[in-house]
């Protein structure tokens, strides 16, 4: 075997315990020791609010409301629901999270 694939192999080697080490030490989310699945602590009611909310402020946008208003609106469904609405940056629409930043619809 000649030097430089020696080297190679050293190189490949330390490069792959490098990626199982990383993946290993930073989780990319919070799941459920049980079953493996992300936690869902939405009831049914909070989604039904969700709902109302993301429509409302669906129908604000699309009537020419101006940023103050719907940063309002948002206020007002954080005090009242303890949620809010933003924008998925993936696929454009809007979503109801809770305080924490869980997406609930």
């Amino acid at each position: 075997m000649n030097p430089n694939t020696k080297k190679f192999i050293v190189v490949f080697g330390v490069g792959v315990l490098l990626f199982v080490a990383f993946k290993k030490l930073r989780p990319y989310g919070v799941k459920d020791k049980k079953n493996g699945k992300s936690k869902s602590v939405a009831t049914d009611e909070q989604k039904k609010n969700a709902a109302i909310v993301v429509k409302a402020y669906t129908d604000a946008m699309k009537g020419g409301e101006n940023k103050a208003f719907l940063d309002e609106m948002n206020a007002e469904f954080t005090k009242q629901y303890g949620m809010r609405v933003i924008s998925d940056k993936s696929s454009g629409t809007f979503i109801a999270t809770d305080l924490q930043g869980n997406k609930i619809v």
